[in-house]
């Protein structure tokens, strides 16, 4: 599991550790990584705040975007990864 976010690599790494986050996380201050999965925001440019469950063949096996829920996209993602790769 790897986190983004458009912030820098820096910033990224000390929000994880302040969280004590079981994942790595990603600066993206180029918003490379945003852009490629289409998930900014096209007037104010910021990230939406999506989950995806990428499986082993590099596709997007679903993908889960809620701004005011965020608790949920650890529960969907989990869920999706426990059915397994035919998910």
């Amino acid at each position: 599991m790897v986190g983004v976010s458009t912030d820098s690599q820096e910033t990224a790494e000390r929000f994880r550790r302040e969280l004590d986050l079981p994942f790595a996380m990603v600066g993206d201050p180029s918003q490379e990584i945003v852009r490629a999965y289409g998930v900014r925001w096209p007037l104010v440019g910021w990230a939406r705040r999506t989950t995806f469950v990428v499986g082993p063949d590099a596709r997007v096996v679903v993908a889960y975007h809620s701004e005011m829920k965020p608790e949920e996209h650890a529960a969907r993602a989990c869920a999706v990864v426990a059915r397994g790769p035919a998910a």
